[in-house]
């Protein structure tokens, strides 16, 4: 045993020596003069170790295979205390290996989560603070630029290399984005893929702009293959790690596709004394000797921590030594542990220190790659005391673009939209100069292509509906607008010879008629007439809620007073007694068959109100008479069907009367024409409605050309069929003189039993 001790403390020339046993991984010639300058720095200076001579006792190799046996080896020569595990997927290992052999270890670079976790790793310490503040200073500056209005920063794609660090820094990531940040995909690759072409189309193809890679090598091959799948440029923001930031890069073309790049590392001042002191001595260097230093030359960070990771073991060693404890054969894990958290000085990367855990504290920074000067530019500091700063004054990276200006990252396709107002199909090439409407809004312009010539009116003016299409709304318009107002004037005149010969003259081929019914009939129709203009135009609550009241109440107004005229002749005539049935009695009559329909239409209004809004008819989103109020789409059905049971009631009631008053005297028996009426509109009841259903959704337009010819068939067969035979009769055959006579079967006895009073 005694034997193994001289290992580890020798003696040279009268001065003991310290073995300090390391692990290197890291490749690179600069890191591993790094270590040895700090040992030479340390054996030349009166301040640490005066009198200790400090040697390393280096073994390099990167498999766990190789770190596990020299781990093995260390304890086998009492060295219980090791310097380096630079790689987190190696320190994992070989902190598991130190917790059972009892061996205490100082990583430079080791960032892993994990390794905190003092459970399972007790007597690991590092220079490098955890990755999670590489994580959360990548966040912060994602939501910084959202809050700058800058769209399209939040959603991201995260692609790690499937090793300790990528998988555990990537998890972090997407469990910290949180809602604020969208990752649209995630994508692991193993180490050592010649290629990667499902990760880069993957990331490709969710759309993202911003991609946050957590890579530890490989990083030149994967941005080298990501140029060739178009998603390196101006118009995308690329975030790396530590891994990328601390090495120097081999390929010029990779160097030149990571301008712009944002990459994160524990903050290291590159100024101030400690450091400038170190640079100047640094520069001094013979390169033969020390190879990466010399005059020229940049220690990288890695390096810079590989330094200071020498220095910090020189004083744990330092306090170990001044109180006895290297005279022990072997000295406890757990010692040199606790040593280590308690050492606190001024290093070239900054103040070292470290918390409970043996983790070193540390603000973050984010730096901008620069290929001209081959530098990382500071850019954005963090720290979880004082949140995100910049470097400077304000915010200034050089992008991509070679410019500060900040990349656009809202990149859209481009698409055709149809201008309302301009009447005319345009394209928006760059996907977001023009905000498209939805037909719903009230001061619509920019709508979607796909609502030029569909059939459903979307513009207020029209001009999807008329411009260039086959089916144009406004040749129908016009001559079924002009159709329709003459039919109105028309009833208009009729209502003044109602009123001049029915009411003042008394004519009786019109006192017959009862003009007080004629009356009601002549305004059911102007108002059945005007539900057409309801239908005009793109669809509005206002007009959507009238529509009802337009066409159903007048509809069923004019059956009921057809009815009621054939019901006051049907009781005159059924028993050819007196009976005195007066305008009021058969007003009364027409109320009792208006009044449930009124009553109908007025709780489908408040119940569930017809109103305008977006449905999907075809497959898209249209603007549209709909149901709305308590119910929505339901209750619509259940009281148009409640109208439609009550109008054919009203019609199989007047088609009743119409057959009981088939055989009364030729001056009063109104039943072929009523029956007629009464049979037109039973028809366009049962036929015309069940067909406007099934087309409406697909085809509006031919929908609407079916419901106004419908309307204008109705409500004109029943004005021709109740008022031709008067007004001809009285102008044409009368020469609009009063004839009281008629001819009868009926004997003059049973004729004067018959009043009719009016």
């Amino acid at each position: 045993k005694a034997l193994v001790f001289l290992c580890v403390l020798s003696f040279s020339f009268g001065s003991p020596v310290y073995h300090l046993a390391a692990l290197v991984s890291d490749p690179e010639p600069q890191y591993h003069t790094a270590l040895q300058f700090a040992i030479d720095t340390i054996n030349n200076s009166p301040d640490i170790l005066p009198d200790l001579l400090l040697t390393l006792d280096k073994k390099v190799g990167d498999t766990e295979a190789f770190e596990i046996a020299a781990m093995l080896e260390f304890d086998e020569n009492n060295q219980s205390f090791v310097v380096g595990n630079e790689f987190s997927f190696l320190s994992v290992v070989t902190g598991i290996v130190g917790n059972v052999y009892d061996i205490a270890q100082l990583s430079s670079s080791a960032t892993s989560s994990a390794l905190s976790n003092t459970l399972k790793y007790p007597f690991f310490t590092r220079l490098s603070p955890p990755s999670f503040g590489q994580v959360f200073i990548i966040r912060e500056t994602i939501l910084y630029f959202r809050e700058q209005g800058r769209l399209g920063w939040t959603d991201v794609a995260v692609v790690a290399s499937a090793d300790e660090f990528g998988i555990d820094s990537a998890e972090i990531f997407i469990e910290s984005a949180g809602s604020d940040i969208d990752i649209l995909t995630f994508q692991q690759y193993i180490p050592g893929e010649v290629t990667f072409d499902v990760e880069l189309r993957e990331i490709r193809n969710s759309g993202a702009r911003v991609i946050v890679a957590f890579v530890i090598d490989q990083y030149e091959a994967f941005i080298l293959a990501a140029d060739e799948y178009g998603i390196v440029g101006e118009n995308y923001v690329w975030f790396v790690p530590d891994s990328v930031v601390g090495v120097a890069f081999e390929d010029a073309k990779a160097a030149e596709l990571s301008r712009g790049v944002l990459g994160t590392f524990q903050y290291i001042p590159t100024s101030g004394r400690a450091y400038e002191n170190f640079l100047e001595r640094w520069t001094s260097l013979d390169p033969t000797v020390y190879v990466g230093a010399g005059e020229g030359s940049t220690p990288g960070f890695y390096s810079l921590l590989g330094y200071d990771t020498i220095i910090t073991a020189a004083l744990a060693i330092e306090y170990v030594h001044e109180n006895g404890l290297l005279d022990q054969e072997r000295v406890p894990a757990e010692v040199w542990t606790e040593v280590v958290k308690d050492v606190q000085f001024e290093g070239i990367t900054g103040l070292v220190s470290f918390d409970s855990v043996g983790d070193r504290m540390s603000t973050f920074s984010l730096s901008y790659y620069n290929p001209e000067l081959d530098l990382w530019e500071l850019a954005i500091l963090w720290s979880e005391e004082e949140g995100l700063s910049f470097s400077g004054d304000e915010l200034e990276i050089v992008w991509f673009s070679n410019s500060t200006d900040i990349p656009d990252l809202d990149i859209r396709p481009p698409f055709d939209y149809w201008s309302c107002n301009d009447k005319e199909e345009r394209t928006d090439p760059t996907g977001k100069e023009i905000s498209l409407h939805t037909p719903d809004g009230s001061d619509v312009d920019e709508i979607e292509s796909h609502y030029h010539c569909d059939g459903f009116i979307d513009c207020q003016n029209l001009s999807d509906e008329i411009t260039n299409c086959k089916n144009n709304y406004m040749i129908p318009y016009i001559v079924f607008g002009v159709l329709t107002v003459i039919m109105m004037l028309i009833c208009l005149l009729l209502l003044l010879f109602v009123i001049v010969f029915g009411f003042i003259l008394k004519y009786r081929k019109l006192r017959v008629c009862s003009p007080f019914f004629l009356t009601i009939l002549l305004i059911s129709i102007v108002l059945g007439y005007s539900s057409v203009f309801a239908w005009y135009g793109k669809p509005h609550p206002v007009s959507c809620a009238f529509q009802p009241w337009l066409l159903g109440i007048p509809a069923i107004s004019m059956v009921a007073a057809l009815c009621v005229k054939s019901f006051r002749i049907w009781i005159i005539f059924r028993d050819m007694k007196r009976h005195k049935i007066t305008d009021w009695n058969l007003l009364a009559k027409w109320l009792v068959l208006v009044v449930p329909a009124v009553l109908i239409v007025t709780l489908w209004t408040i119940i569930s109100t017809p109103t305008a809004r977006m449905k999907s008819r075809d497959g898209e989103e249209h603007y549209v008479c709909t149901t709305g109020g308590f119910t929505g789409e339901p209750g619509g059905y259940v009281f148009f069907a409640l109208l439609v049971a009550e109008g054919t009631l009203v019609l199989l009631y007047g088609i009743f009367l119409s057959i009981v008053t088939r055989k009364v005297p030729s001056m009063f028996n109104e039943s072929k024409l009523l029956a007629i009426s009464i049979y037109n509109l039973a028809f366009l009841t049962v036929v015309i409605i069940p067909v406007f259903l099934v087309v409406e959704p697909f085809n509006p337009f031919l929908a609407w050309i079916l419901r106004t010819l419908a309307i204008l068939y109705a409500f004109t067969a029943t004005l021709i069929l109740q008022f031709a035979a008067p007004v001809i009769g009285i102008i044409f055959i009368d020469k609009f003189r009063n004839v009281t006579k008629f001819k009868s079967n009926l004997t003059g006895e049973s004729l004067g039993s018959v009043a009719v009073n009016h």
